[in-house]
């Protein structure tokens, strides 16, 4: 697999699985532009600050990037915020931010995208959840983020499917990240004590880990999936078999 020549964008990438995404792009030859709230490490001329919750920051990146390398090909939506409240523990901030990063930012960023894309007929890859597909305990927020996202994927991949741009989602299960020392921390537990809780979860035993969601990212932002668009591709070991 290559992608020399092609140029990526990919959010929430100064750390956890977008750092590893970005990595994984460039050591297969792609440039990528690393962006998140704050500039991620490394290169500058490759490291953006990008608010996603803000519609003309988003804008004002994919400009930066077309005026830098003069192309578009691949953009990765993975900038994500985790809140732990049932409805009623859920203030409206806390609602509209999780909204907004999650499900908005990857809108924002899409619509800015698609007409670069059009012209080298790219590729969007989202990261969805297996909270995609079924619910989560004390999780509505987020749950509503990344089910809002499974449905917009396939959306915008019937809109441009006649114009060769393929979008996709990834859904995994829980990710061994740093986001789930927040969600311990949210929870009031240990950062071990979570491990041990959500892979005792996961039907094969364990959690996924950041370079096996980048291997599927991959996939789908390359050649071999020519004909992959509105998918889900589930990597959760089998806790949506259920």
């Amino acid at each position: 697999m290559s992608f020399r020549g092609k140029v990526a964008v990919v959010t929430g990438a100064a750390g956890g699985v977008g750092s590893v995404i970005v990595e994984s792009l460039r050591a297969e030859g792609a440039v990528v532009l690393a962006a998140d709230l704050i500039a991620p490490e490394g290169d500058q001329n490759h490291s953006l600050v990008v608010d996603v919750t803000q519609s003309a920051s988003c804008e004002s990146l994919i400009d930066t990037v077309m005026d830098r390398f003069g192309r578009l090909d691949i953009l990765v939506n993975n900038a994500g915020v985790i809140h732990v409240g049932e409805a009623v523990d859920t203030s409206d901030t806390q609602w509209r931010h999780v909204l907004s990063v999650n499900l908005d930012g990857a809108f924002y960023m899409s619509r800015a995208a698609i007409p670069h894309l059009i012209e080298t007929r790219g590729v969007i890859v989202n990261i969805g959840s297996d909270f995609s597909f079924v619910g989560g305990d004390s999780l509505v927020a987020y749950c509503a983020s990344k089910g809002g996202m499974l449905q917009m994927t396939k959306a915008m991949a019937l809109d441009h499917a006649a114009q060769g741009v393929r979008i996709n989602i990834v859904c995994p299960t829980v990710i061994d990240t740093p986001m789930v020392d927040e969600l311990a921390r949210q929870l009031g537990n240990t950062p071990g004590d979570q491990r041990r809780i959500y892979d005792a979860t996961v039907p094969d035993g364990r959690m996924i880990s950041p370079d096996e969601v980048s291997d599927a990212v991959l996939y789908l932002a390359g050649d071999r999936a020519r004909h992959v668009t509105g998918t889900s591709l589930v990597i959760d070991g089998g806790v949506t078999a259920r």
